[in-house]
């Protein structure tokens, strides 16, 4: 028996929590939010946008000043390469946190600070993309960010409960049991 991947695990999932919430997704957005799930499912991904000193940036405003380093660019030049690989992070760790640890995100008072950048990232991803399908995969995240995120926080409630269940019946399990 052949294992899916992590990317599979979760494709199947999204699948499963759009059609549990009646949604019907545009293409290529569920290949892309099961790709950022099971990317940041690593904790090197997670924290690989750094600072010039090679610090995790942890906060959206640290990742937004280091948007900004890059648009100055050093020497006169600006990094636009940077600068897209920057505010695609942004929209994606914006989606994982406010979809996967909305209870943490809206304790803090953020969730709203979590959609709006979130979203917006994903706006000015498209103008970074050249290809046009991922650049209207893009557009389309930013005009369904909230309720991508509101299925991945049902997803995480319904699918990956994590507290007060038995230890095996936790995601990892979840995902053995596919």
């Amino acid at each position: 028996m052949r294992l899916p991947s992590l990317q599979q695990f979760f494709r199947h999932q999204l699948q499963q929590g759009f059609q549990a919430c009646g949604l019907n997704p545009a293409a290529g957005t569920i290949e892309y939010v099961s790709e950022v799930l099971a990317q940041f499912a690593h904790a090197r991904v997670f924290h690989s946008l750094r600072d010039d000193e090679g610090r995790p940036l942890e906060y959206i405003i640290d990742m937004l000043v280091a948007w900004q380093q890059a648009q100055e660019g050093r020497n006169g030049r600006r990094d636009v390469a940077r600068e897209g690989a920057i505010v695609r992070y942004i929209g994606d760790y914006a989606l994982f946190m406010s979809g996967l640890f909305r209870e943490r995100v809206k304790a803090r008072g953020e969730l709203g600070y979590y959609v709006a950048h979130g979203r917006n990232a994903f706006w000015r991803s498209a103008d970074y993309e050249a290809n046009p399908a991922r650049r209207q995969t893009y557009r389309r995240l930013y005009q369904d960010f909230s309720p991508i995120s509101d299925i991945l926080d049902y997803l995480r409630r319904v699918q990956f409960p994590l507290e007060g269940r038995r230890s095996s019946d936790n995601l990892l399990a979840a995902y053995w049991r596919v």
